[in-house]
């Protein structure tokens, strides 16, 4: 059927077939062009026209790339001759994601599915077009609610981090003192002997090794408080979830040291690896952690040790197992265990687990309180593992 009169003008509405299918176009919600097969518009419903804002009179003939912004307006002719020729569909029997241009020139996103009608000798080109711009604009909206969502939690993050090296600060002292003061005694052995020229060179070497060995010691505190302290935007990697706690354990026994208390390792070998940002996730390990020591430190434990387990979660993917046997916690306190700036601390700031879990259900885990029969308290940190994702 030819939508065009002789002249390449509007059709000619005489025809009850013609009219009947050009009533049909106008009725229908998304805009609808039929085009032939040298790209000129035959048909151009009124959704076409209120979308473009042109009138049908002023599209009908001329070739529709005139609706296209560059590049798609350069790229059209040469696509349409080379289907006709090979066959070979971009657009045509498939649809995308495209942009348009209105009678005003400005350019949005639209739908386009076409579709390619055969009769007889002639073909036609049908395009289904629906305006993306809502759409897009709510993805936009919705993706800056997210983004400011993320920035307000990693600020909070960071602050939890402040809080709790704050809260170690005379712990982490102690620790970075030691082999400082180990390296001074070594240095000074060092000069005396040299002094007295009785300076043997092998006891001069194992005095040299003692002092890299202590410097490492004290790197190592330090290299960890940096990666906690500093404010960074989240980067997540591919992680071995047992090295990130035994990690993160090396930090947190400086308070259990403290505390006079042990902590206790059990890492099931050969876990998938995880995606995260491994500070982030250090940071809940450490929180409970501390968290375990300080219930410990209030009551008299049947244990001297907080236990860290790492192993396959039963729901899927890791979990990361931390158990305190301290005073435990009764029905009050887990009813706002997750409640921010609730806190049993008198110095705490109650943002702990809160923090904790939000940081775990961003990375599409979650953090979960259990209830023992043994007294204490275990939490579970459960993350996905990367061959699940």
């Amino acid at each position: 059927m030819d939508f065009t009169s002789k002249d390449g003008c509007a059709p000619d509405k005489s025809e009850p077939g013609e009219a009947k299918f050009l009533a049909l176009l106008d009725a229908a919600v998304d805009a609808i062009i039929v085009i032939d097969t040298r790209g000129h518009i035959e048909a151009f419903n009124a959704s076409a026209q209120r979308l473009f804002g042109y009138s049908q009179d002023e599209v009908l003939g001329r070739n529709v790339k005139l609706l296209m912004p560059a590049p798609y307006h350069d790229a059209h002719d040469a696509y349409l001759g080379n289907y006709l020729e090979s066959g070979q569909a971009r657009i045509i029997g498939i649809g995308r994601e495209v942009q348009a241009r209105r009678r005003d020139g400005s350019v949005f996103p639209i739908s386009l599915a076409v579709g390619e009608a055969r009769m007889g000798k002639d073909r036609r080109f049908v395009g289904l077009i629906r305006d993306l711009s809502e759409r897009k604009r709510a993805e936009e909206e919705l993706q800056r609610a997210e983004d400011e969502a993320r920035l307000h939690r990693e600020r909070l993050a960071h602050m939890a981090r402040l809080t709790t090296i704050g809260e170690m600060a005379t712990g982490i002292a102690h620790e970075i003192n030691q082999p400082l003061t180990a390296i001074a005694t070594y240095a000074q052995a060092c000069q005396r002997m040299l002094q007295s020229a009785r300076a043997e060179p092998a006891e001069l070497l194992e005095a040299f090794e003692k002092i890299e060995a202590q410097t490492q010691r004290a790197s190592e505190v330090i290299r960890r408080l940096r990666s906690l302290i500093k404010q960074r935007e989240s980067e997540k990697s591919v992680l071995d979830c047992n090295a990130l706690v035994a990690d993160v354990a090396r930090l947190a026994e400086v308070d259990a040291r403290i505390h006079d208390l042990g902590l206790v390792l059990e890492l099931t070998p050969d876990l998938p690896e995880i995606v995260g940002d491994p500070i982030q996730i250090q940071q809940i390990v450490l929180n409970l952690i501390r968290n375990g020591l300080e219930a410990m430190t209030e009551g008299k434990p049947a244990h001297g040790s907080v236990h860290i387990r790492t192993s396959l979660a039963p729901e899927g993917g890791i979990e990361v197992r931390v158990q305190d046997w301290g005073r435990g916690m009764d029905e009050a306190q887990l009813a706002k265990l997750f409640t921010p700036f609730h806190t049993t601390k008198a110095n705490g700031l109650g943002i702990g687990l809160c923090i904790s879990r939000s940081i775990a259900r961003a990375h599409g885990g979650d953090l979960i309180y259990c209830p023992t029969t043994e007294g204490g308290a275990t939490f579970r940190l459960v993350l996905p593992a990367l061959q699940d994702e």
